[in-house]
């Protein structure tokens, strides 16, 4: 794992800042100064510009080596141009850490890329703290400081939900929705000359202030320093929520124009996520909604599904249902002693269910309370879900009449000591009274039914993350190494299978032959029926040019088969190399075919594949995907996230398939794949036939391809691969 080196206290706490192009006639520069006198900065301001002696009633200098004393860092106020010259200027002065505000460099084209390594290699030769360029700052909300390009919110919440943006309007966007959600640090990373995402991330992650990190993320650029500091954040109990842009095609376009950057691959990227159990989301309201959450449940994990949900609504009600659903989440039915407890709160005519109806007469203030406590208390319920609306616009009666509600959910989570979450299905904000009553016992509130729901989830994901317990790896051994290291491209077909039955992945019932009657020999020992098929690395699809021959029954059918290969070798494959002819035992009966192997990611690494065979891969794309090496419950979660899984678990009177062989297949593949690091490009083993229960998996084709000799791996950060 790589650790950040730089430590970046100095950055985000100073004592004393030098707004370089600050100016009496607004602009940046006065922007900046007016949010440090809004954040509370007790700390010296030195504006600095040689054309005015006083800006916002600040003595303004000439220059950085005129201000008196010591100063921590600089903001930047000046054009493209001006930003290396000021960098020396402010080492030569002794500054820590200097923010640039300007565009032009990356994101613009080769010239503005150059200037931005050079900006790069000075600060990494220098050690010069260095946020930007193309971007907003950052806001320091808990210590009261930053330098910061847009004016603050008119108000803005102190919390412990630190946000990391690529997106400088993004930052914007967070910092000033009026959910107030509570920020420990606004940081907007733009083009990251200096320093990256990893980098803020080690640092939120040491940061006492901070305990949720929300990411807005166009691309990484530093996928190992990323992986540390999310591996970091796991440790320490901090959850990392992420929205990353780039599954579509215009995506990764928008994003390489934006910041100078590649997006990678998609696939890939969930798989990376997973692998760091970083909680994924898809739009702004998602990030702040889930955020929201985890700061709120801090101290109180479940990993069960299985929650209670009351409701004053039955339309909502059925909704909410619904939505939970798609999330996967549970409800159990109501206990004898529940129902009874509820019939003496609720009128007769309630239902009495799991979702509850707790509107009952509309009693708020003794019924409300007492169904939710007891719902509450259900001892297959580990988690309540009190659906209220809430919206800021509501009528003083209505609010009072909706704070017995709030009220009540504060009093379910004293009383059962689970978590309880408020859902107001309406985004658009919620009324401040209401919010402070759950503010004060606890209890999170949260906008919009889908994307509250979906935050409740990802909570309980995020707590029962998957065990990684992995097995070491067996090296290769030196000769079948240099044999791997001097064929490069596509593997022969002996060598591969050499190496996969290293790693305990067997090809069976199969033998490579160089003459008709050691075919005759291998299909007497196998048993007919048999297929022959026409090896060479220089022919990876064999079906296309007729090196394919199926269901032989007998010696006689054998040598037509061979001629017709031999044939056909000659006629379109007459430079191939040729290793021989393979002879397999045909797989019969209820079997599940399915592909997997193995792929290399640049940008995140090896990563193991499984899917469906047939049109589920042709049509559907219905693969699964993960970074290798794999535990065994992630091997079986992959499984589980096939669309088409269900045909493994003998569908329509079909024979269960042998799972656990499949599963195992695919831990080995992952160890192989971790074991040979870059020298591995991409494994197919396709098809790979699932046979019944306790009957194992069958290797029907292998397709090998390594690194050619010589060739360095990719030092690209990141790359766009096909989704």
């Amino acid at each position: 794992m790589k650790r950040s080196p730089w430590k970046l206290s100095p950055l985000f706490s100073p004592h004393s800042i030098a707004v370089i192009g600050a100016s009496p006639k607004g602009g940046a520069g006065s922007i900046v100064i007016r949010n440090l006198q809004r954040l509370g900065f007790a700390g010296t301001i030195h504006p600095v510009n040689p054309k005015y002696a006083d800006v916002l009633g600040y003595p303004c200098h000439p220059s950085l080596e005129a201000i008196p004393g010591t100063v921590d860092c600089a903001a930047v106020l000046l054009g493209d141009k001006a930003i290396l010259p000021t960098l020396k200027a402010a080492h030569a002065r002794g500054v820590k850490g200097v923010w640039a505000f300007a565009s032009g460099f990356a994101e613009t084209g080769e010239q503005g890329a150059a200037m931005q390594r050079e900006i790069r290699d000075f600060c990494r030769e220098t050690g010069l703290l260095f946020c930007g360029p193309n971007c907003v700052g950052y806001a320091n909300i808990t210590d009261g400081v930053g330098m910061y390009s847009a004016p603050l919110p008119r108000a803005f919440r102190k919390g412990n939900i630190g946000v990391i943006a690529q997106s400088g309007a993004v930052l914007l966007a967070l910092g000033n929705s009026p959910r107030e959600a509570g920020f420990s640090r606004l940081i907007s990373s733009g083009n990251e000359a200096a320093l990256g995402l990893a980098d803020y991330m080690d640092y939120l992650v040491d940061d006492p202030k901070t305990a949720v990190i929300a990411l807005f993320v166009e691309t990484i650029r530093d996928p190992e320093g990323v992986a540390d500091a999310c591996r970091r954040a796991r440790d320490a109990g901090k959850p990392v929520i992420a929205l990353k842009v780039g599954r579509s095609e215009l995506a990764c376009r928008v994003a390489a124009t934006h910041t100078g950057a590649i997006a990678g691959s998609d696939r890939t990227l969930d798989a990376f996520f997973r692998r760091w159990n970083v909680i994924r989301v898809n739009t702004l309201d998602e990030l702040l909604e889930t955020s929201i959450l985890f700061s709120g449940l801090r101290g109180a994990p479940t990993t069960s599904r299985r929650v209670g949900m009351s409701t004053v609504s039955g339309g909502e009600m059925g909704m909410l249902a619904d939505i939970c659903s798609d999330y996967g989440l549970e409800f159990p039915p109501l206990s004898e002693e529940g129902k009874a407890g509820l019939r003496n709160v609720l009128p007769p005519y309630a239902p009495l269910a799991n979702p509850l109806d707790a509107w009952g007469s509309g009693d708020l203030k003794e019924a409300y309370p007492a169904s939710l406590s007891i719902l509450a208390r259900e001892p297959a319920v580990d988690l309540l879900i009190v659906s209220q609306d809430m919206p800021s616009n509501m009528a003083d009666e209505q609010i009072a009449q909706f704070s017995d509600v709030a009220a009540a959910a504060v009093r379910a989570r004293a009383d059962s000591g689970k978590p309880v979450v408020v859902v107001s299905n309406i985004s658009g904000g919620i009324a401040p009274s209401i919010r402070k009553i759950l503010d004060d016992g606890g209890v999170p509130a949260l906008q919009g039914s889908t994307e509250g729901v979906g935050a409740v989830a990802a909570w309980l994901d995020w707590n029962r993350a998957l065990a990684e317990e992995t097995e070491a790896p067996l090296p290769l051994p030196a000769d079948l190494l240099a044999e791997l290291d001097a064929c490069g491209g596509i593997v022969p077909y002996a060598l591969s299978t050499r190496v996969l039955a290293h790693f305990g992945i067997t090809a069976l019932c199969e033998r490579l032959t160089q003459t008709p009657e050691e075919a005759k020999a291998a299909a007497e020992a196998i048993g007919y029926p048999v297929a022959l098929k026409g090896i060479s690395p220089d022919i990876t699809h064999k079906t296309e040019t007729g090196l394919v021959k199926l269901n032989i029954a007998d010696a006689a059918g054998l040598q037509r088969a061979w001629d017709e290969l031999d044939q056909s070798m000659n006629l379109h494959h007459s430079d191939a190399r040729r290793e021989g002819i393979l002879v397999q035992g045909m797989v019969t009966g209820d079997v599940v075919e399915t592909i997997a192997g193995v792929n290399r990611d640049p940008a995140f690494g090896s990563a193991v594949v499984v899917g469906l065979g047939g049109i589920f891969v042709e049509l559907l794309r219905d693969v699964s995907l993960e970074l290798a090496p794999l535990s065994p419950s992630r091997a079986k979660a992959m499984i589980n996230r096939l669309q088409a899984a269900k045909l493994l678990q003998g569908f329509r009177g079909k024979q269960p398939a042998d799972v656990a062989a499949l599963e195992e297949t695919l831990v080995r593949l992952g160890r192989m794949a971790h074991a040979l690091g870059e020298r591995l490009v991409s494994l197919d083993l396709n098809p790979l036939m699932v046979l019944p229960e306790g009957q194992g998996v069958r290797i029907v084709d292998i397709v090998m391809q390594a690194r050619p000799s010589g060739d360095s791996p990719s030092q690209a950060p990141s790359v766009t691969l096909e989704k």
